[in-house]
């Protein structure tokens, strides 16, 4: 298996490892905020991370996920969101093979921003087949490309329960994740090294998984969810500005 400092030092793999363990704590109280506050950040420590080893953990804690609320799942109208994430996997892993670093980093750094400003949207969406398809075709472009593709399905699910949300968006990302990953395979983007890189990091993700179970019943989703917006758009801000200034 590929050793992580080979490609990091161990300072870079330390912080990495608190990121993804705060992280993975905030997706198992909130149910998003894994990729929305690692990735931006992993973005500018550790970039080779992303999208490929995020999309791997993101998989690992989705089922996590799905195995503590299993019984609150709502699959009605997840199979359409998945239908359309299908068509706009394929066309962000294409992205990725094609586009140059600097410009894919100002594209990682604007979705991310998106993803913000869906996630304060307050309206009420009925999730209707039709929306749900398209909200599955924007979750597929971001997740793809970002690793970061529950803000379009949080909107969808953000009036129902807690446990709903989580276990929802939790099987939701399972799914879309190997959907991406597959994309990203065909197009020569992801690999065992990816899996190799991400393996190094499945132990910070259950500690901070584990240390969210008893959070998940104190803590106020909605805070939590603040601060991961704020930290996530500070460090895509920081990255933006990084492309143009660096």
């Amino acid at each position: 298996m590929m050793d992580f400092t080979s490609v990091a030092s161990v300072e870079q793999w330390v912080a990495t490892s608190v990121l993804v363990l705060v992280g993975a704590c905030l997706q198992g109280v909130s149910g998003v905020g894994f990729g929305m506050f690692a990735a931006p950040i992993l973005a500018i420590v550790a970039p080779e991370l992303v999208p490929g080893p995020m999309l791997f953990l993101s998989l690992v804690i989705a089922v996590l996920s799905v195995i503590r609320e299993r019984s609150s799942i709502d699959t009605k109208g997840l199979g359409y969101a998945l239908l359309g994430r299908i068509p706009a996997s394929i066309i962000a892993a294409a992205m990725i093979g094609v586009l140059p670093i600097r410009e894919l980093s100002i594209l990682f750094a604007i979705v991310i921003l998106a993803g913000i400003v869906m996630s304060l949207t307050r309206l009420e969406i009925r999730p209707t087949a039709p929306v749900m398809f398209g909200a599955g075709c924007v979750s597929g472009f971001m997740g793809t490309l970002t690793s970061v593709g529950l803000p379009p399905i949080a909107l969808m699910y953000q009036s129902a329960p807690k446990a709903t949300l989580r276990a929802s968006l939790g099987g939701f990302l399972i799914f879309g994740t190997i959907i991406s990953i597959a994309a990203l395979t065909a197009a020569g983007r992801f690999g065992m090294h990816d899996v190799a890189l991400g393996t190094w990091l499945i132990a910070p993700l259950s500690l901070g998984f584990w240390i969210s179970n008893p959070l998940a019943r104190r803590v106020s989703p909605g805070i939590v969810r603040l601060a991961v917006l704020a930290l996530s758009g500070f460090a895509a801000l920081l990255l933006l500005v990084r492309q143009f200034w660096v």
